[in-house]
């Protein structure tokens, strides 16, 4: 327990040292100074930013290296109910210690490709979906419906599944049927009886 506990310590602050080196950090408070923001540290080495008040990004939270900006007060983040949105953030943080500024034009060619495919920027983006999309508070998207269609015609597993529902639900039905003749028959008293039956004396 205690080994699982330093090794979580080190992470965390290899997180934290790399997104002070590669300057992402630097960016995030620069930005949480001009927004005017409160400023809180958390234990593990990320600083939550709260009342930003600048008009873009429009999210509730976001985060810029291992700063956590958000449009609430700092509480509101740190609070122990928001503790799924707060490890959203926290995993954005680990991926700007990956990848450094590069993170920005690969987020927004996630979102791209996000909304292309379901008309969100959050759904099929894979570093919402690695930060986790239901504690980030993103539902899981649907496709677009020429999409959704497309592959549904492709040859291989989506059209054979399809087909399986519908032959699933015609067998619901049939068997569902077949059950109400069965007992409608049981229910009714057979008129041939065997020989010496005690029903045919």
């Amino acid at each position: 327990m205690g080994g699982h506990a330093t090794g979580d310590g080190l992470r965390q602050r290899a997180r934290t040292t790399a997104t002070w080196l590669n300057g992402t950090t630097v960016v995030g408070l620069a930005l949480a100074v001009l927004a005017r923001t409160t400023r809180r540290r958390t234990p593990d080495g990320l600083i939550v930013a709260g009342r930003y008040r600048l008009p873009v990004p429009r999210q509730q939270c976001f985060t810029v290296g291992s700063v956590v900006l958000t449009r609430r007060p700092p509480e509101w983040l740190l609070h122990p109910a928001r503790a799924d949105l707060l490890g959203h953030e926290r995993r954005h943080a680990g991926q700007y210690a990956w990848l450094g500024p590069l993170f920005w034009p690969a987020y927004w060619l996630a979102c791209a490709w996000s909304v292309a495919l379901t008309g969100g920027y959050g759904g099929r983006n894979v570093f919402e979906r690695r930060a986790g999309l239901a504690a980030g508070g993103y539902p899981e998207p649907a496709l677009r419906p020429w999409l959704a269609a497309l592959r549904t015609r492709r040859p291989g597993g989506d059209q054979r599944a399809a087909g399986s529902q519908r032959v699933d639900g015609c067998h619901q039905a049939g068997g569902a049927a077949l059950a109400a003749v069965v007992r409608s028959r049981a229910a009714t008293p057979s008129r041939r009886r065997r020989p010496g039956s005690p029903s045919a004396r």
